[in-house]
Protein backbone atom coordinates (compact mmCIF):
# COMPACT_ATOMS: atom_id res chain seq x y z
CA UNK A 1 0.00 0.00 0.00
CA UNK A 2 2.53 2.42 0.63
CA UNK A 3 4.73 1.80 -2.67
CA UNK A 4 1.47 2.90 -4.53
CA UNK A 5 0.87 6.03 -2.74
CA UNK A 6 4.51 6.50 -3.63
CA UNK A 7 3.94 5.72 -7.36
CA UNK A 8 0.58 8.17 -7.12
CA UNK A 9 2.59 10.68 -5.90
CA UNK A 10 5.75 10.56 -8.28
CA UNK A 11 2.91 10.38 -11.12
CA UNK A 12 1.48 13.69 -9.83
CA UNK A 13 4.69 15.60 -9.23
CA UNK A 14 5.22 14.76 -13.02
CA UNK A 15 2.34 16.02 -14.20
CA UNK A 16 2.99 19.22 -12.48
CA UNK A 17 6.33 19.59 -13.48
CA UNK A 18 4.83 19.05 -17.16
CA UNK A 19 2.01 21.38 -16.39
CA UNK A 20 4.35 23.94 -14.94
CA UNK A 21 6.99 23.38 -18.07
CA UNK A 22 3.98 24.62 -20.31
CA UNK A 23 2.81 27.24 -18.62
CA UNK A 24 6.00 28.91 -18.12
CA UNK A 25 5.93 32.03 -20.17
CA UNK A 26 8.05 32.72 -23.52
CA UNK A 27 10.02 35.52 -24.19
CA UNK A 28 12.03 36.72 -26.67
CA UNK A 29 14.85 38.68 -27.74
CA UNK A 30 16.40 40.49 -30.36
CA UNK A 31 18.29 44.15 -31.37
CA UNK A 32 16.87 47.21 -32.53
CA UNK A 33 17.09 49.27 -35.04
CA UNK A 34 19.76 50.93 -32.61
CA UNK A 35 21.48 47.48 -31.83
CA UNK A 36 20.06 47.84 -28.24
CA UNK A 37 19.06 43.97 -26.94
CA UNK A 38 15.11 43.91 -26.39
CA UNK A 39 13.62 41.37 -24.76
CA UNK A 40 9.61 41.31 -24.48
CA UNK A 41 6.90 38.54 -24.37
CA UNK A 42 5.13 40.67 -27.03
CA UNK A 43 6.73 39.87 -30.60
CA UNK A 44 6.48 43.10 -32.26
CA UNK A 45 6.38 43.15 -36.04
CA UNK A 46 9.87 44.76 -36.37
CA UNK A 47 11.46 41.75 -34.97
CA UNK A 48 9.82 39.75 -37.29
CA UNK A 49 11.87 41.72 -40.26
CA UNK A 50 15.23 41.60 -38.59
CA UNK A 51 15.00 38.37 -37.02
CA UNK A 52 15.07 37.05 -33.00
CA UNK A 53 15.68 34.57 -30.38
CA UNK A 54 12.85 32.98 -28.45
CA UNK A 55 13.85 32.68 -24.92
CA UNK A 56 12.95 30.56 -21.42
CA UNK A 57 12.77 33.01 -18.51
CA UNK A 58 16.20 31.69 -17.99
CA UNK A 59 17.39 33.27 -20.80
CA UNK A 60 18.20 29.84 -22.56
CA UNK A 61 17.58 29.77 -26.61
CA UNK A 62 14.61 27.42 -27.18
CA UNK A 63 14.93 29.01 -31.11
CA UNK A 64 15.97 31.02 -33.18
CA UNK A 65 14.39 32.85 -36.56
CA UNK A 66 16.62 34.11 -38.91
CA UNK A 67 15.15 37.42 -41.03
CA UNK A 68 13.24 36.17 -44.17
CA UNK A 69 15.79 36.26 -47.30
CA UNK A 70 15.97 39.50 -49.65
CA UNK A 71 14.89 38.71 -53.04
CA UNK A 72 18.67 38.87 -53.84
CA UNK A 73 19.84 36.11 -51.31
CA UNK A 74 17.03 33.99 -53.25
CA UNK A 75 18.26 34.33 -56.06
CA UNK A 76 22.05 34.13 -55.70
CA UNK A 77 20.86 31.03 -53.49
CA UNK A 78 19.23 29.60 -56.83
CA UNK A 79 21.62 30.81 -58.74
CA UNK A 80 24.66 28.48 -56.71
CA UNK A 81 21.98 25.83 -56.78
CA UNK A 82 21.62 25.61 -60.32
CA UNK A 83 25.71 26.23 -60.85
CA UNK A 84 25.69 23.33 -58.50
CA UNK A 85 23.52 21.31 -60.75
CA UNK A 86 25.83 22.36 -64.06
CA UNK A 87 28.63 20.91 -62.12
CA UNK A 88 27.01 17.38 -61.09
CA UNK A 89 26.14 16.64 -64.52
CA UNK A 90 29.02 17.70 -66.50
CA UNK A 91 30.93 15.64 -63.75
CA UNK A 92 28.60 12.78 -64.70
CA UNK A 93 29.35 13.19 -68.14
CA UNK A 94 32.34 13.04 -68.04
CA UNK A 95 32.49 10.47 -66.10
CA UNK A 96 30.41 8.52 -68.48
CA UNK A 97 32.76 9.66 -71.40
CA UNK A 98 35.48 7.99 -69.15
CA UNK A 99 33.95 4.91 -69.00
CA UNK A 100 33.19 4.61 -72.89
CA UNK A 101 36.35 5.13 -73.20
CA UNK A 102 38.22 2.73 -71.09
CA UNK A 103 35.54 -0.16 -72.74
CA UNK A 104 37.01 1.38 -75.97
CA UNK A 105 40.29 0.90 -74.98
CA UNK A 106 40.01 -2.52 -73.86
CA UNK A 107 38.92 -3.68 -77.03
CA UNK A 108 41.96 -2.06 -79.01
CA UNK A 109 44.06 -3.76 -76.72
CA UNK A 110 42.32 -7.42 -77.04
CA UNK A 111 42.02 -6.54 -81.02
CA UNK A 112 46.03 -5.80 -81.75
CA UNK A 113 48.75 -7.18 -80.21
CA UNK A 114 51.02 -4.35 -81.59
CA UNK A 115 51.47 -0.99 -83.81
CA UNK A 116 51.96 -3.38 -86.87
CA UNK A 117 48.91 -5.33 -86.06
CA UNK A 118 46.87 -2.02 -86.67
CA UNK A 119 48.73 -0.56 -89.89
CA UNK A 120 48.45 -4.14 -90.97
CA UNK A 121 44.69 -4.09 -90.55
CA UNK A 122 44.05 -0.91 -91.99
CA UNK A 123 46.03 -1.77 -95.25
CA UNK A 124 44.16 -4.71 -95.46
CA UNK A 125 40.54 -2.89 -95.81
CA UNK A 126 41.79 -0.91 -97.96
CA UNK A 127 43.43 -3.42 -100.57
CA UNK A 128 39.91 -5.15 -100.15
CA UNK A 129 38.43 -1.80 -101.39
CA UNK A 130 41.20 -0.96 -103.99
CA UNK A 131 39.85 -4.52 -105.58
CA UNK A 132 36.53 -3.47 -105.66
CA UNK A 133 37.48 -0.07 -107.32
CA UNK A 134 39.66 -1.86 -109.80
CA UNK A 135 36.11 -3.58 -111.07
CA UNK A 136 34.23 -0.76 -111.32
CA UNK A 137 37.07 1.27 -113.51
CA UNK A 138 37.10 -1.84 -115.65
CA UNK A 139 32.95 -1.47 -115.26
CA UNK A 140 33.60 2.14 -116.61
CA UNK A 141 36.02 1.33 -119.13
CA UNK A 142 33.72 -1.43 -120.61
CA UNK A 143 30.27 0.84 -120.65
CA UNK A 144 32.14 4.00 -121.94
CA UNK A 145 33.66 1.83 -125.22
CA UNK A 146 29.41 0.46 -125.50
CA UNK A 147 28.23 3.55 -124.99
CA UNK A 148 30.55 5.42 -127.98
CA UNK A 149 29.38 2.38 -130.07
CA UNK A 150 25.69 3.34 -129.51
CA UNK A 151 25.88 6.69 -129.99
CA UNK A 152 27.70 6.47 -133.24
CA UNK A 153 24.95 4.38 -134.36
CA UNK A 154 22.57 6.61 -133.23
CA UNK A 155 24.73 9.44 -134.91
CA UNK A 156 24.45 7.14 -138.09
CA UNK A 157 20.74 7.62 -138.07
CA UNK A 158 20.91 11.65 -137.53
CA UNK A 159 22.84 12.05 -140.24
CA UNK A 160 20.63 10.02 -142.51
CA UNK A 161 17.63 12.57 -141.20
CA UNK A 162 16.14 9.37 -139.47
CA UNK A 163 14.17 8.76 -136.23
CA UNK A 164 16.88 7.14 -133.52
CA UNK A 165 14.79 3.56 -132.77
CA UNK A 166 13.79 3.43 -128.96
CA UNK A 167 15.55 0.45 -128.30
CA UNK A 168 19.60 2.46 -129.34
CA UNK A 169 17.81 5.82 -127.14
CA UNK A 170 17.28 3.20 -124.24
CA UNK A 171 20.17 1.64 -124.79
CA UNK A 172 22.28 4.86 -124.29
CA UNK A 173 20.12 6.21 -121.39
CA UNK A 174 21.31 3.04 -119.86
CA UNK A 175 24.48 2.71 -120.62
CA UNK A 176 24.90 6.66 -119.30
CA UNK A 177 23.02 5.49 -116.04
CA UNK A 178 25.76 2.40 -115.14
CA UNK A 179 28.45 4.71 -115.88
CA UNK A 180 27.24 7.45 -113.22
CA UNK A 181 26.50 4.30 -110.86
CA UNK A 182 30.01 3.46 -111.43
CA UNK A 183 31.29 6.30 -110.95
CA UNK A 184 29.58 6.98 -107.70
CA UNK A 185 30.90 3.96 -106.50
CA UNK A 186 34.11 5.18 -107.21
CA UNK A 187 33.74 8.21 -104.97
CA UNK A 188 31.83 6.49 -102.51
CA UNK A 189 34.65 4.50 -101.76
CA UNK A 190 37.50 7.09 -102.02
CA UNK A 191 35.58 8.82 -98.87
CA UNK A 192 35.80 5.35 -97.50
CA UNK A 193 39.00 4.72 -97.39
CA UNK A 194 39.41 8.12 -96.30
CA UNK A 195 37.52 7.49 -93.12
CA UNK A 196 39.31 4.07 -92.53
CA UNK A 197 42.55 5.86 -92.76
CA UNK A 198 41.65 8.70 -90.12
CA UNK A 199 40.20 6.07 -87.72
CA UNK A 200 43.05 3.77 -87.91
CA UNK A 201 45.42 6.57 -87.26
CA UNK A 202 43.18 7.36 -84.15
CA UNK A 203 43.41 4.11 -83.26
CA UNK A 204 47.37 4.16 -84.04
CA UNK A 205 47.62 6.91 -81.74
CA UNK A 206 45.50 6.20 -78.92
CA UNK A 207 47.70 2.71 -78.81
CA UNK A 208 50.85 4.78 -78.99
CA UNK A 209 49.75 6.91 -75.66
CA UNK A 210 48.37 4.05 -74.09
CA UNK A 211 51.89 1.94 -74.45
CA UNK A 212 53.76 5.25 -73.14
CA UNK A 213 51.58 6.04 -70.39
CA UNK A 214 49.39 2.84 -69.19
CA UNK A 215 47.89 4.98 -66.58
CA UNK A 216 45.59 6.52 -69.36
CA UNK A 217 44.21 3.77 -69.47
CA UNK A 218 42.72 3.58 -66.06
Amino acid sequence: MHKSWIKIALLVISLMLTIISYAEPTFYRYKDKNGKIVITSALPEEANSIGYEIISPRGNVIETIPPPKSAAEIAAEEKAQEVQKQAETKAQEAKKIQELQAHKDEILLKAFSNEEDIIRSRDDKIASIAVLEGIAHENIVRLQKQLNEVKSAADTYQRQNQPIPENLQNAIKDTRRQINENQAFLDSKKVEKQQITANYQKLLERFQQIQTHPTVQQ
